[in-house]
């Protein structure tokens, strides 16, 4: 009888040549099948989640306007000269000026003439772009002006086409400076030369005239005496300052020092110069302001309450630029002169020396600048 000894058994197989079976094989094999399950689906996962990704991507990118190529964006830049039409041009040249705090008159000086040059440009010549203006342009334009008649239906003087040249020369200037194109045209223009006007002056008797027809003809009462009175001080204070009559309508009651007789006037780019009055005017605008000049409670009944402009209209508004000059049309016209209203700067128009203003250019300049408001 054979032993039933297992190691018997297993010798046996042994020496036959059969390999012995191990126990861990099975779980051996089954961790590699599970290795593999999970990376296959891991690998499933990122394939579904990269299709999840590129389909989002597709619809965004199909919902965006397309991108402009590089050569296109660069015509679309803000200060491209391909981008820079005539009309933004002049817009962002306003818009400088007024950011540097210029005066609403260079405004719709500037306005004025560039919109003028447009209207030219793009109706005669069909130039709408800043690059494509030449010089042949500009003295077609400056040719243009000259054989049209202005807003009044009268040709325009060649000081009117001069100023409107000054005002192109110096947006074309401007426009080099922002690199919205390379060269200045207007280098190559003639400009207008005009020569210097001849300064009218008045005498003692036409001023004379003048401070007599402030008083209406044919009209009394308390109304007529004030505006008599306020019309002679105004006239003082032209004859004796020279300031200009934007300067005139913009003066306060805070400018006016009446123990020392000075004015503090507010010119161009908001400088600001210190005016001494002679006798003959002081006299006169303190009658004006002390008995005639609506006080505060007149004010408020007109609606005009806290208002502190020196000079008031019939409406307790502040005197304005045309109503000064419409004023002083009439005060002509009464005086017997030539019915044509006087100039912006009425320092031409009374431009006669007084006894006050020899007096102050005897002095030395530093004095006289503080006396006259006048550089020397």
């Amino acid at each position: 009888m054979f032993s039933k000894d297992p190691r018997g058994q297993k010798n046996a197989h042994n020496a036959q040549g059969t390999p012995p079976q191990s126990a861990s094989t099975p779980t051996k094999g089954r961790a590699a099948s599970s290795r593999k399950v999970t990376e296959a689906r891991a690998t499933a996962q990122r394939a579904k989640l990269d299709a999840q990704t590129d389909a989002q991507r597709r619809k965004e990118e199909d919902a965006a306007p397309a991108k402009p190529s590089p050569a296109k964006r660069e015509r679309e830049r803000p200060g491209s000269r391909r981008a820079a039409t005539i009309e933004l041009a002049i817009a962002d040249y306003l818009l400088d000026h007024a950011g540097g705090n210029h005066s609403p008159k260079t405004l719709e000086w500037h306005h004025t003439a560039l919109g003028l040059m447009r209207a030219y440009l793009e109706e005669e010549r069909k130039i709408t772009l800043v690059e494509d203006i030449d010089a042949p342009d500009l003295n077609g334009w400056l040719a243009h002006l000259r054989k049209t008649p202005g807003s009044r239906g009268k040709p325009r003087s060649e000081r009117t086409i001069q100023t409107y040249a000054r005002s192109a020369r110096a947006f074309f200037h401007w426009l080099v400076r922002r690199e919205l194109i390379a060269r200045n045209p207007f280098d190559r223009v003639t400009f207008p030369k005009v020569g210097k006007p001849l300064i009218q002056t008045i005498d003692a008797d036409e001023f004379e005239r003048l401070l007599l027809a402030c008083t209406p003809p044919h009209e009394s009462g308390p109304i007529a005496e004030r505006a008599a009175v306020r019309n002679r001080a105004i006239l003082w204070v032209l004859y004796d300052t020279g300031i200009r009559v934007s300067e005139l309508c913009g003066l306060r009651l805070g400018d006016f020092d009446r123990k020392h007789g000075v004015l503090t006037v507010t010119g161009k780019g908001s400088k600001e110069r210190r005016i001494a009055l002679g006798s003959n005017c002081l006299r006169n605008l303190l009658y004006y302001l002390d008995r005639y000049r609506p006080d505060e409670d007149e004010l408020a009944e007109w609606g005009s309450a806290d208002e502190d402009h020196l000079f008031l209209s019939e409406t307790r508004l502040p005197l304005t630029k045309n109503g000064v000059t419409l004023l002083f049309k009439r005060i002509k016209k009464r005086a017997n002169g030539q019915a044509s209203p006087i100039s912006a700067s009425a320092r031409t128009f009374f431009a006669i020396p007084s006894p006050f203003a020899t007096w102050c250019w005897a002095m030395t300049p530093s004095v006289s600048r503080n006396c006259w408001g006048m550089r020397i």
